[in-house]
This record gives C-alpha cells, sequence and structure tokens, in this order.
C-alpha cells in the first residue's frame, strides 16, 4: 500500500492508548509439545514475527500490518481467467459485482505477481513459529523491563522515521499515521509492534542460546576478491601488522569496521566451519576461495558446549549478547539446524496458490 498524497482528514481521530504493561513471553506448562506451542505467545495477539531486529519500517512503504499478509496494490492482473475456489470452504476475500473473490485467488495472484515477497512473508513465519518452539523447548524467561524497553525503542525509531520522511508529517504522531494514512487500528497495530519487539528479542536468545550448546569458534575474518589484493594482505599479516587493522584497511566484508569480527561459527561441514575448526586459537588460516573470494579466519578462541536449563544457560546467553549481537550469518546456522530438528510443511500454502510443492 502506498501512502496517499493527502491525509484522509484534517485532524487526528482520537486512538486508544497502548497497553500498559508488555507482553512478556513464557513458555507454556511442560506438557505441551513444540507443536502445540508454536501459536502466539500468551498474551500476544498475532501470529509469530521474524526473529529480526526491531528496525522501523520505510514510511514511503506504507509497514505492513502482519507479517505473512498480502501488500495491498503489489498483486499485477492476469490474463488468463481467475481460478475458481479449491474448495467449498475457501475464504471470500472480497466481492465485486456479486462474484466472490477467494483466498486462494489471492494467493495465486501474490505468489505469482511477488513470489519473492512472497517467500520471503511465509519463510518469515515460519522463523516466528520457529523461535516459539525453541523458546518453549529452552524454557526461555525474558525480563519484563527489557522487552518494554525494546518495545519502546522501535516505536521512537519509527515515530522519528515517519516525522523525517516529508515535510507534511512534521508533527504527525505514529497513532495518527496509522489511522489516518494506513486506515488500520493504532491500537491493535501497537499490538502488533509490541509482539514484533518480543519475538525479536526472543529470537536472539534462542539462536544464541542454540550455538552455545554447541562447539563453536569466535572468529575474525578478511574478504578479498582478487589475487593482487590477497598477495597485499599476506604481505601485512607477515609484516606483523594486527589482523584487526589489516581488516579494517583491506577486508571488503561488512565486518571490516569492526576489525573482521563476525559470528561465532559452529563446527559444521561448510568451508568457514571447516577451517575455523582446523585452525588453532590465536592463528591465523587460510586464504581459501569462497563463491569468488578469498577468505582469511584468525580464530580468537572456541567454546566448549554449555548444558542444562535455562537458569542455567540464560546467564550465559545474556552476558554473550551484551558482548555480540546475533546477526545473519549466525541465523543462518541456527534455521539450518532447526530445518532438520523440525518438520517444515509448506504443502498447504502452495496448495491454496494452485501450485503443488517441488
Amino acid at each position: 500500500m502506498m501512502l496517499p498524497c493527502l491525509l484522509v482528514a484534517a485532524c487526528a481521530t482520537r486512538n486508544p492508548a497502548p497497553p500498559t504493561k508488555p507482553a512478556v513471553w513464557e513458555p507454556p506448562p511442560a506438557s505441551a509439545t513444540p507443536a502445540a506451542a508454536s501459536g502466539a505467545a500468551p498474551g500476544a495477539t498475532v501470529e509469530p514475527a521474524p526473529a529480526a531486529s526491531t528496525t522501523a519500517p520505510d514510511p514511503a512503504k506504507a509497514p505492513s500490518v502482519a507479517v505473512g499478509e498480502p501488500t495491498a496494490g503489489a498483486a499485477q492482473p492476469q490474463s488468463g481467467p481467475a481460478p475458481q475456489a479449491q474448495a467449498s470452504n475457501d475464504l471470500v476475500v472480497a466481492t465485486v459485482a456479486g462474484k466472490p473473490i477467494y483466498a486462494s485467488e489471492l494467493m495465486a495472484q501474490w505468489l505469482y505477481a511477488g513470489r519473492s515477497e512472497a517467500r520471503d512473508q511465509i519463510d518469515n513465519l515460519v522463523v516466528g513459529r520457529l523461535v516459539v518452539a525453541e523458546a518453549t523447548r529452552l524454557g526461555v524467561r525474558l525480563d519484563p523491563e527489557l522487552a518494554e524497553k525494546a518495545y519502546n525503542k522501535g516505536i521512537d525509531a519509527l515515530e522519528k522515521q515517519i516525522q523525517s520522511s516529508r515535510k507534511s508529517l512534521e508533527k504527525v504522531t505514529l497513532d495518527r499515521y496509522v489511522d489516518q494514512y494506513l486506515g488500520l487500528d493504532p491500537k491493535r497495530y501497537r499490538e502488533r509492534l509490541r509482539d514484533d519487539a518480543l519475538r525479536s528479542l526472543l529470537g536472539e536468545r534462542v539462536v544464541r542460546g542454540w550455538l552455545l550448546q554447541n562447539d563453536h569458534a569466535f572468529l575474525r575474518v578478511i574478504v578479498v576478491r582478487t589475487d593482487e589484493d590477497k598477495k597485499a594482505v599476506e604481505a601485512d599479516l607477515a609484516s606483523g601488522t594486527a589482523f584487526e587493522e589489516v581488516a579494517k584497511k583491506r577486508s571488503k566484508d561488512a565486518s571490516a569496521s569492526d576489525g573482521g569480527r563476525i559470528a561465532p561459527i559452529v563446527r559444521g561441514n561448510t568451508p568457514i566451519a571447516s577451517i575455523a575448526f582446523a585452525t588453532e586459537p590465536g592463528k591465523v588460516g587460510g586464504p581459501i576461495a569462497e563463491g569468488g573470494d578469498f577468505l582469511f579466519v584468525r580464530v580468537e578462541k572456541r567454546g566448549s558446549p554449555l548444558e542444562g536449563a535455562w537458569d542455567k544457560l540464560g546467564p550465559a546467553v545474556e552476558a554473550s549478547i551484551g558482548e555480540q549481537i546475533v546477526d545473519q550469518l549466525e541465523l543462518e546456522q541456527w534455521r539450518r539446524a532447526m530445518r532438520e530438528r523440525y518438520t517444515i510443511d509448506l504443502a498447504p500454502f502452495l496448495k491454496l496458490a494452485g501450485e503443488t510443492a517441488r
């Protein structure tokens, strides 16, 4: 949904106040299975959101009210006839001239017109379910003050971004923006944002908890793209220049600004994991060729797997996150492991759109 050029009304309407307390997640009773726990957490009102940071959406592209809901206007007309409802219980999402538009049609349109977006959104929902399942398995507890702080931080960032996006929005509050620009219920929208913040905190903790329960190594890397740059790195290291300084000077990776420090790596069969566990701590391994680049690795230290319930694991997780945040590389490792631990079946999603799983 694109932002309209003008406000729907001249003055903001009175909006409901947001909840006064955060929805703090605690796992369901021990008898609950991961499958049963994959619904929304107690106190939450929505589907689990992806395990991601609560980054403010771009006001130039209206934030979606729900992860997994198609963006209005994204689909393009199809040249062929509209598909028929696949079942008698197919949900009607609209009627036009007395004729229904079915959910299956909407899903098919969305999938074909914005395949990557549709896949991303269903993947976000899958990750959210995995986060809740793992939080239940580990017995994660969240500090209410931490949850409230994350929610307020996300609200402040979003409101500032809205107000700075264009001159006409300088004094527009989040509630007014949601009510008049998006045509949505501000109270429900805030509840969504609160749940997003909650899932983000849970996601960080289950990902780092999984990592600390496995053999893992803390690394710095230097990534270069040409043979000339590779030789320059080798010369710098041979001269005694610190690895961190060489990374800042020559690495093409996003980690260069932090001296090449990346997320911890779990033992596995990937090239970077192989070199990480074949190199002694304090030493430099490589270069190895990876995706057309040359990769140097310095192993800072290795960690032994932790065992025990959340009362023991939790403090270690919190301390670890305080030292180094969870990043995309760590999340991808966790997702691969979760695909092996839990059954994920996307066939119903594809069937609704008239496709078959491949």
